[in-house]
């Protein structure tokens, strides 16, 4: 029997936890609650948020030994980690042991800009419709992202920039948006990392960011979906112009 059953002094819960592990009629429709975060997760949200915010940029070589070592566990939950990361584009050639982080494919990223203005000028029209909606949070993270740009933060301007456009979605109240857009929310950030690097941008997209909300909270729907939409097109140039100038860093900078 498990430890902490023979160390208590309590027999009655001796006695119902013998019951209940040894019982055929034990509940089957609920798993063991694990004791804390498995390693795996937390080490491909660790990789994740490095692909996601520079540190390990695109075409750079990653080996599992030296992950394992900035991390403080085995390899195994690396391995296991990158296939995961693999699955979601953001590593290649695992099975030819010679791991790089994938690059930042322009066909998609062009694709998701599609997407994004297709979408998201209906969601800020969906919100500017409704009648209650007060603000609030969004004016709080435009606060936090100017506070961000004056302190050079990128991280944390790319966590914000994130928040403003998540919370419009869920302010839509369309739960196919909100989970359709957290699929690709991982290469979403990775292009507004390349938007945010360029210090010009930083100001401009919490005035954009602004000026969306202002026209939301004026019940303007159609002003507020012209501003987000024009506020798409402008990060997608951006982006493009950062795909550029990564595609040549990635080609001096691959090992």
């Amino acid at each position: 029997m498990v430890s902490w059953i023979q160390d208590t002094k309590n027999p009655r819960l001796i006695q119902d936890s013998y019951i209940l592990l040894h019982s055929k009629k034990r509940p089957t429709f609920m798993k063991p609650i694990a004791p804390q975060p498995l390693i795996t997760t937390r080490a491909a949200e660790e990789i994740r948020a490095a692909i996601v915010n520079g540190s390990l940029p695109p075409g750079r070589r990653v080996r599992q030994e030296e992950l394992a070592a900035q991390l403080g566990v085995s390899r195994e939950p690396i391995r296991k980690a990158l296939l995961v990361l693999e699955s979601e584009g953001l590593v290649s050639g695992l099975e030819n042991r010679a791991t790089i982080v994938a690059p930042l494919d322009p066909s998609l990223i062009s694709e998701i800009y599609e997407f994004r203005e297709a979408v998201e000028p209906y969601v800020a029209g969906r919100v500017a419709g409704k009648g209650d909606f007060d603000g609030r949070a969004l004016r709080r993270i435009i606060a936090q992202g100017r506070k961000a740009v004056g302190a050079g933060a990128l991280d944390r301007l790319i966590d914000l920039d994130g928040a403003f456009h998540t919370e419009l979605y869920r302010e839509s109240g369309n739960r196919v948006v909100v989970e359709v857009m957290q699929t690709q929310w991982t290469h979403i950030r990775r292009a507004m990392m390349l938007t945010l690097k360029a210090r010009s941008y930083r100001n401009r997209v919490w005035d954009e960011h602004e000026a969306i909300l202002e026209a939301i909270l004026n019940r303007d729907v159609a002003r507020a979906q012209d501003l987000t939409a024009a506020h798409l097109r402008g990060a997608r140039t951006v982006v493009t112009a950062g795909l550029r100038a990564s595609t040549g860093a990635t080609k001096q900078g691959a090992e």
